[in-house]
């Protein structure tokens, strides 16, 4: 005779789920050389230069509905992962200038035959030791189903990203100039 284990919430009446949570939540921070109010600045004001800084990853960055700089502005971006071009529609839902945070809604494009919600956040904190700062990458998604894997490697993509502005930064505060 077989035995079989009850797990205390079947002995007590309730289920337990077996299926993994559609849900996901991805985090992950990048130390950077430049200040985190103009790394900060990049995303949350001019997106529009990272094809510039960022071209084997990004080859366009448009606005489609609003102005630079705006929650609620629709932006168009054309970019290259894992090989391939694609492109994504994003709501700029929040910008926190102080505390260098903006946040972006996918709302159409590629990652959206894998997920039913998409949401980018991405803050940059000064170092304690003013040198520097740490970027903060924060994915929010809701998977199609459940063979969908994490998006790891849209977090390594967006480092990538990090580092090409980080780059930039240090490039333009050594020649002495503002962007």
């Amino acid at each position: 005779m077989a035995s079989v284990e009850v797990s205390e919430a079947e002995a007590a009446g309730g289920l337990e789920s077996e299926e993994p949570s559609l849900v996901g939540k991805l985090e992950d921070s990048i130390e950077i050389k430049s200040n985190a109010g103009d790394f900060h600045d990049v995303f949350s004001c001019r997106p529009h230069h990272i094809p510039n800084v960022s071209p084997d990853n990004i080859q366009g960055c448009g606005m489609h509905e609003g102005d630079w700089g705006t929650p609620g502005s629709t932006i168009v971006w054309d970019y290259v992962h894992e090989g391939k071009k694609k492109f994504a529609k994003e709501i700029v839902e929040a910008i926190d200038h102080e505390n260098y945070s903006t946040t972006f809604k996918v709302i159409e494009g590629d990652i959206m035959e894998y997920y039913k919600n998409f949401r980018l956040i991405v803050k940059a904190t000064p170092k304690k030791d003013g040198e520097g700062s740490i970027v903060h990458w924060t994915l929010e998604y809701e998977k199609l189903h459940e063979n969908i894997p994490d998006p790891t490697s849209l977090m390594e993509f967006l480092h990538a990203i990090s580092k090409d502005i980080d780059l930039h930064l240090q490039e333009v505060a050594a020649a002495g100039k503002n962007e």
